[in-house]
């Protein structure tokens, strides 16, 4: 990494084996914070079903995910003829703008890298609107911007920021799009992981709405990729005929049908992310040395206050530690003073405070021997 970014992944979190190869460390003693996935991780029970499962990739998997599609759209409560499942919300994310070929994509910044990734791959112009931390979101200033032909994105609770915008600010600015001939794509991959199910608009039944869903952070798999996208029936049913068949494998069908009948996990989920993130914020804003931004899903973006730093010197020092953040000053308009961090659990929560508290001390430490040094000088 060496200050860089990898243009693999375009810097996304995660990437533990060049992580570990960057700090010479063994990638399961890296504790990742970098990555935004359930603190949980896989349901109890996961890994023996899929090692009973192993002997059924012999076979093709179900065509379209089959069976796994009449399930998720029974839990997310949305026609089956809407829904198309895929393997990960970034795959259907990249097939839905190669299949629509927006003239140009509106892409809030900053956010999630692929979006773009996707919309230049499709051929299209990329235009940003502004959603800086703590800037307020202005449907009507961003409605102003559409012109027929385009494909606005917004990706709710944004990423990095974790600002969740409401039902009621989206729909007058979904109907505007329409009126339009505009295309609008939601992305709401983190709001399961909210607790606030009110501000999705994946019930909405609009010509010219699309909405992804990952399932892979929802139920810690991003190994295995699952992710859904639900939108007009005659368009998904068109991309389920000619379509891969067979875009979600066999194991990853059987995980999804696994996860779906743990009633429990979601509920344990949201409260231990209320509970940790808030601890997060507290602990770090009482170093006095970081700005945390207010965020609704199971991730932080921090801001170090201190003129001199620099968010690669802090992940290089974290990472030496065994501890990996997520550095965002290749996210659009945010620089080397920002990261975020994964809501994890509270042992490895802890584990990261102390090692930031531990970089503070020494950063004073090394500022107050610098001071007098040259005190001296003079």
């Amino acid at each position: 990494m060496s200050g860089t970014f990898n243009d693999e992944t375009g810097g996304h979190g995660g990437d533990l084996v060049r992580a570990a190869r960057q700090w010479k460390q063994d990638g399961g003693d890296l504790l990742d914070f970098s990555s935004n996935i359930n603190p949980l991780g896989p349901p109890e029970g996961l890994l023996e079903h899929l090692c009973e499962s192993l002997p059924d990739i012999v076979n093709y998997p179900s065509p379209q995910a089959r069976e796994l599609r009449e399930k998720i759209a029974l839990f997310l409560n949305v026609p089956e003829e809407e829904l198309l499942v895929g393997n990960g919300a970034n795959e259907l994310i990249h097939l839905l703008l190669l299949w629509q070929r927006p003239r140009q994509v509106l892409i809030p910044a900053p956010s999630f890298s692929e979006y773009e990734r996707a919309a230049v791959l499709s051929g299209a112009a990329v235009e940003r609107y502004s959603l800086l931390p703590g800037e307020l979101f202005d449907p009507v200033a961003l409605g102003s911007m559409l012109k027929e032909g385009d494909l606005l994105v917004i990706c709710n609770p944004n990423n990095p920021t974790g600002v969740l915008y409401r039902r009621r600010d989206l729909l007058p600015l979904v109907e505007a799009a329409k009126d339009l001939g505009v295309k609008i794509m939601i992305d709401e991959s983190f709001i399961p992981l909210t607790g606030h199910p009110e501000e999705s608009l994946r019930d909405l039944q609009s010509e010219n709405l699309w909405v992804t869903l990952s399932l892979t952070k929802l139920w810690s798999l991003p190994g295995l990729r699952l992710g859904c996208l639900i939108g007009p029936a005659g368009e998904v049913q068109e991309l389920t005929r000619w379509g891969d068949p067979w875009r979600v494998n066999i194991l990853a069908q059987k995980a999804g049908l696994f996860c779906l009948k743990q009633k429990k996990y979601l509920e344990k989920t949201l409260a231990l992310i209320e509970k940790e993130r808030n601890f997060l914020t507290g602990r770090l804003l009482e170093t006095g040395c970081f700005r945390v931004f207010e965020g609704a899903a199971n991730y932080l973006l921090v801001q170090g206050t201190d003129p001199a730093f620099k968010v690669a010197d802090f992940q290089d020092c974290l990472a030496r530690q065994g501890v990996l953040i997520r550095r965002a000053d290749n996210f659009y308009k945010l620089d080397q003073t920002y990261f975020r961090i994964a809501v994890r659990k509270r042992d490895e929560n802890q584990r990261l405070i102390q090692e930031i508290e531990n970089y503070v001390k020494k950063q004073y430490k090394n500022a107050k021997i610098n001071q007098e040094a040259g005190g001296d000088q003079s």
